[in-house]
């Protein structure tokens, strides 16, 4: 893609390179630096530590389950922190609630290495709280002295600006919990919310006074100020007589153009100067099957690859089965036809999966549907056994 990239510009066509991140958040966790997740698992074998904190994930879709499974066994406490009952938090010792993408407030960084906060659509109920929060209450109940200056949101983000370089301008990405227009906070809901006074009429017909937000500048309400907040600040599109994405024009500086008070987020990283950037320093080699083995990899489908959604059952139905995705050569070597059952040997395990024939797909390449535990934790793409079943 370089190579390409590169060819393009000496004809004087601009062209460039866009990374895709694995997941939510991938380059913001990249930024950060730290260390991998064999290398937690060394630790606590070694014993040089006996508590394993584990933050909204499932083990078993990062590693080979058979490496899970040791660590749990080598591991004294186990506390998890999820808003889904995962396998990795069915085997936890604790395991506190936390709130899921729209209970939650934070900061994602982009493909493009923008910083853009997030915040609540609505507060969690019962013992559901942030996990930052839930992680703030440990530190103050361990005695750690700088938790004890840290309430909001705001606090946080200035301390990981602090903390780490890469992040140093995360605080920038949009206005503090303090940002007012005409001393008022700019109201998360339309004016069509005017209709809650019934939601709760069945319960008690006086409306109850609406949830305070300590952590941003948005109120749990429909009131506020008028005027049209900062594109960081914007809870909606919206406009009394547009339907639908076409009232995004009321918010834009002109039509397809920037957002009103400012694109959301701040850019961490920069592209280099033209000329300047060298991606590869020789050229790649192609690809090279084995004769014995596919280099299975992941195939992202709409339903069911992302592991949250694929918990609703309405998703969950549109999901594909699991399968094994060859080649016409390749299923022909096997002499196995669309249907048929072949055995999948990875990471220690073998599962028996019926054939789908992907003419798109190399000679010596298999697919999976991706988020399929327990091959999902193998860390795909990697090398496999596919035998007639």
């Amino acid at each position: 893609a370089a190579n390409v990239a590169r060819a393009l510009a000496k004809d004087n066509k601009a062209a460039g390179l866009s990374f895709a991140m694995p997941e939510a958040n991938s380059l913001g966790l990249a930024l950060m630096g730290g260390g991998n997740l064999s290398e937690a698992f060394k630790a606590v074998q070694e014993g040089k530590a006996d508590t394993v904190l584990i933050l909204e994930n499932d083990l078993y879709r990062r590693a080979p389950a058979a490496a899970v499974d040791n660590l749990m066994q080598a591991t004294r406490h186990m506390i998890v922190l999820d808003h889904l009952l995962t396998p990795t938090a069915s085997k936890a010792e604790f395991v506190l609630p936390a709130g899921a993408f729209a209970e939650s407030d934070g900061t994602f960084v982009n493909n493009e290495g923008r910083a853009q906060r997030f915040f609540q659509a609505y507060v969690p109920k019962d013992d559901i709280q942030e996990s930052w929060r839930w992680l703030l209450d440990v530190m103050k109940a361990a005695g750690r002295a700088e938790a004890g200056s840290w309430n909001v949101l705001d606090d946080l983000v200035s301390a990981t600006a602090e903390a780490v370089p890469g992040l140093e301008k995360i605080s920038e990405a949009a206005p503090s919990s303090k940002f007012r227009m005409l001393n008022e906070k700019v109201a998360r809901s339309p004016h069509r919310y005017s209709g809650r006074t019934a939601m709760l009429a069945n319960i008690n017909v006086s409306e109850p006074k609406p949830p305070q937000d300590p952590d941003s500048a948005l109120a749990f309400s429909m009131e506020g100020a008028p005027t049209q907040p900062p594109g960081a600040l914007t809870p909606f599109f919206w406009s009394p007589g547009w339907n639908s994405i076409q009232s995004v024009n009321k918010f834009q500086s002109e039509i397809n153009g920037a957002l009103r008070g400012g694109d959301p987020g701040v850019r961490l990283i920069e592209p280099p100067q033209a000329g300047s950037g060298l991606y590869f320093t020789a050229p790649q080699r192609p690809f090279e099957g084995r004769p014995d083995e596919w280099l299975l990899v992941p195939l992202y489908h709409v339903f069911g690859s992302e592991e949250l959604s694929s918990q609703a059952p309405a998703v969950a139905q549109l999901a594909p089965k699991p399968y094994v995705a060859l080649s016409a050569a390749d299923a022909e070597r096997l002499q196995v036809q669309e249907g048929s059952q072949v055995e999948l040997s990875l990471a220690g395990t073998v599962q028996k999966l019926p054939v789908v024939v992907e003419t798109g797909l190399p000679k010596g390449i298999a697919g999976i549907p991706a988020g399929l535990v327990p091959v999902e934790g193998a860390g795909l793409p990697a090398w496999s056994k596919v035998s007639r079943s």
